[in-house]
C-alpha cells in the first residue's frame, strides 16, 4: 500500500525544524555596537562554565603539545609555544561568548588584553615545564599538567576581573 503524503500537511520533522528556526529568529543579537548592561551572573555558575568549557582550550593545548613533543619529537619549549597560542585563541572566544557572556564591540582590544594576561600565565607554565623537565628530569606530561593547573587558576582571575568585566 502506497500512501501519498499531502504536500500541505506538515511532517513531524518539518515542525521541529520550523520551531527551532523560529526560536533562532526570535533570539536577540549576540554582539551589538554599544555596550549593553547585562544581568549579573552568579560567580559559581560562571566558574563552573569556565572549568567545563575551558576544557576545550585545554584539550587543544594538550593535544597540540602531545602531537608536537611526543609524536613529532620537537623541542618541548617550541611545542609549548605553539600549543599555548592555539589554546589561547580557542580560550578567548569560549570565554568571551560562553563563559562570561561578554557583549561589546571591542573584541580586538579585548583579545590583545587577553593575550597580554595569558603571557604571564604562559611564563608560569613555561617555568614549571623547565623546572619539571630540565631540572628534575620529570615526565613532560606531568610537568605540563602542573603548569596548566597554575595557569587555569590565574587565567580565570585575570579574565573575570580584568578582561571580561561586564557593566551591570
Amino acid at each position: 500500500m502506497n500512501k501519498k503524503t499531502d504536500l500541505n500537511e506538515e511532517s513531524p520533522l518539518t515542525k521541529v525544524i520550523d520551531d527551532v528556526s523560529e526560536g533562532i529568529n526570535d533570539a536577540g543579537t549576540v554582539f551589538n555596537s554599544e555596550e549593553t548592561p547585562v544581568i549579573a551572573d552568579s560567580t559559581g555558575k560562571e566558574a563552573v562554565r569556565y572549568l567545563l568549557w575551558g576544557l576545550l582550550s585545554v584539550v587543544v593545548n594538550f593535544g597540540t603539545f602531545f602531537l608536537l613533543y611526543h609524536t613529532m619529537h620537537l623541542n618541548y619549549q617550541f611545542a609549548n609555544i605553539v600549543a599555548w597560542f592555539l589554546g589561547v585563541q580557542v580560550g578567548f572566544w569560549v570565554d568571551r561568548i560562553i563563559v562570561f557572556r561578554h557583549k561589546s564591540n571591542t573584541a580586538f582590544r579585548e583579545m590583545l588584553a587577553f593575550y597580554g594576561t595569558r603571557i604571564l600565565t604562559f611564563l608560569i607554565e613555561t617555568a614549571t615545564l623547565w623546572v619539571g623537565i630540565s631540572l628534575l628530569s620529570a615526565n613532560g606530561t606531568g610537568s605540563k599538567v602542573v603548569g596548566q593547573i597554575l595557569a587555569i587558576v590565574g587565567n580565570y582571575i585575570l579574565s573575570k576581573f580584568f578582561i571580561f568585566k561586564n557593566k551591570h
